[in-house]
C-alpha cells in the first residue's frame, strides 16, 4: 500500500477486538479471539473476511482508511471507520474514501504535524429494517435516503406528504433499522483511547444531521469551529418551542428546515438550518482533544501591538445566523453526509467464495 498511518499500522484483529462491541460479534457468532481470515490484496486496499456461523465481518485497510462492515446473514448491521486525515486539504486521497476533502480552507489541519484520524459509526438492529427502502416514493426509501427528495429530486408536495407519515414512525433521517444498543458509544469511545494510545491529537467527527451532533456532544465532543456551535444552540433553542416531540421527531424538523424557505411552514420554522448539504465542502467538525500539540509562538511584536488595539466590550452580542433564504445555494459537490460512509457511497464488496 502506499500509505502506512499510525492507525492502520495496528494489528486487524487487534483493531477489531477492541474496538466492536461483544453484541456484534455475538449475533453474528464470530469467536473471539480472532481465527485465521480469508484474505485479498491489491495495491491500494487489503480486505479481511471474518466469517461466522450466522454472518461475517469484514476489514478493509489502504492504510489511510480503515473499514470495518458486519453483516447478519445478508442484513448489514454494522459500518465504522477511522481515517487519518493526513491527505486532506490537497489533492491526494485514498481508495476508501468517497467524498471530496481538497478544499484547503475547509479542510487542512491546523498546524504541521498535527496528528487527527477522524470517525464514522452506523448499526442497525437486523431485525427491525424498513421496508421499501429502495422503492422511489415510499416511506422506507424517504427514511433511507431524505436527501434525494430535499437535494435531487424535489418536489413539494411529495415531500411534504412523505414528511408528515414518518413523523410519527419514530425512526429519525437515515435510520433504516434501529441502532443496535451500545454500539456507536463504544466505538466511539474506544476509538479515543486508541488513537490517543497511539500519539494522535485528536480525533474528529463530521455529524451529517443535528442528532448525530446531539449524540457527539452528548458524549464530550466540542465543536471545532464556533459558527457550527452557534447554529446548533439556535436550532436547540428553536426545539425547545415543541416540547413534546421526541428526538426522532426533533430530527425531521430540523430537515424541514432545507427546504425552500417558501414551502416551510411559519409555524415549523426553526431560527437555523443545519448547515451540511449538498453545497458546500464546509463540513460541520466535532472533536476530542486527545494529546497536546506543541503550538507554534509567533514573534513578532506588530501582533502584540494589534492586540493590545482590543476593547473589551462587557454587554452580550447577539448573535446573527443564516438561514436558507440569506444563503442561496445554486450548485452542488457531493454527498451531503461527507463522514456517514452510507450504503449509497460504500459499494458491494463481493464476498470471497467459501473454502474448498
Amino acid at each position: 500500500m502506499q500509505y502506512a498511518s499510525k492507525l492502520c499500522q495496528a494489528e486487524p484483529a487487534q483493531l477489531l477486538s477492541r474496538l466492536i462491541h461483544r453484541s456484534v460479534f455475538d449475533l453474528i457468532e464470530l469467536n473471539l479471539p480472532l481465527s485465521l481470515a480469508e484474505r485479498q490484496e491489491t495495491e491500494a486496499v487489503l480486505t479481511l473476511n471474518y466469517r461466522g456461523a450466522k454472518g461475517h465481518l469484514l476489514f478493509r485497510c489502504d492504510g489511510i482508511r480503515v473499514l470495518i462492515e458486519a453483516f447478519y446473514e445478508d442484513r448489514p448491521i454494522l459500518r465504522c471507520a477511522l481515517r487519518d486525515r493526513q491527505l486532506d486539504g490537497s489533492e491526494l486521497g485514498s481508495a476508501l474514501t468517497f467524498f471530496p476533502n481538497t478544499d484547503k480552507a475547509c479542510n487542512r489541519l491546523p498546524a504541521k504535524g498535527f496528528l487527527a484520524a477522524e470517525l464514522s459509526i452506523y448499526s442497525w438492529d437486523p431485525n427491525t429494517y424498513l421496508s421499501g427502502l429502495d422503492v422511489e416514493g415510499t416511506l422506507g426509501h424517504f427514511i433511507a435516503d431524505p436527501d434525494h427528495y430535499i437535494w435531487k429530486s424535489y418536489d413539494g408536495k411529495t415531500f411534504l406528504d412523505l414528511w408528515q407519515q414518518v413523523f410519527f414512525l419514530g425512526r429519525a433521517p437515515w435510520q433504516t433499522a434501529r441502532p443496535m444498543s451500545g454500539v456507536a458509544t463504544y466505538f466511539v469511545k474506544q476509538s479515543a483511547a486508541l488513537l490517543k494510545e497511539l500519539g494522535y491529537h485528536r480525533i474528529d467527527a463530521v455529524p451529517s444531521w443535528y442528532n448525530v451532533a446531539r449524540f457527539l456532544k452528548k458524549i464530550g465532543f466540542a465543536f471545532t469551529y464556533g459558527e457550527h456551535e452557534q447554529v446548533f444552540e439556535a436550532i436547540a433553542r428553536g426545539l425547545k418551542r415543541f416540547p413534546t416531540c421526541d428526538h426522532a421527531q426533533q430530527s425531521w424538523l430540523v430537515a424541514l428546515q432545507n427546504l425552500p424557505e417558501s414551502d416551510i411552514p411559519p409555524a415549523l420554522k426553526l431560527p437555523a438550518r443545519w448547515p451540511v448539504t449538498h453545497t458546500n465542502m464546509y463540513w460541520v467538525r466535532m472533536h476530542i482533544d486527545l494529546n497536546p500539540c506543541p503550538a507554534v509562538a509567533p514573534d513578532s511584536k506588530l501582533l502584540a501591538k494589534i492586540a493590545e488595539m482590543k476593547v473589551c466590550r462587557h454587554e452580550a452580542e447577539q448573535q446573527i445566523l443564516h438561514t436558507a433564504s440569506n444563503c442561496p445555494c445554486t450548485s452542488t459537490l457531493g454527498a451531503s453526509s461527507p463522514a456517514a460512509t452510507g450504503p449509497s457511497a460504500t459499494g458491494p464488496l463481493t464476498t470471497p467464495p467459501e473454502p474448498k
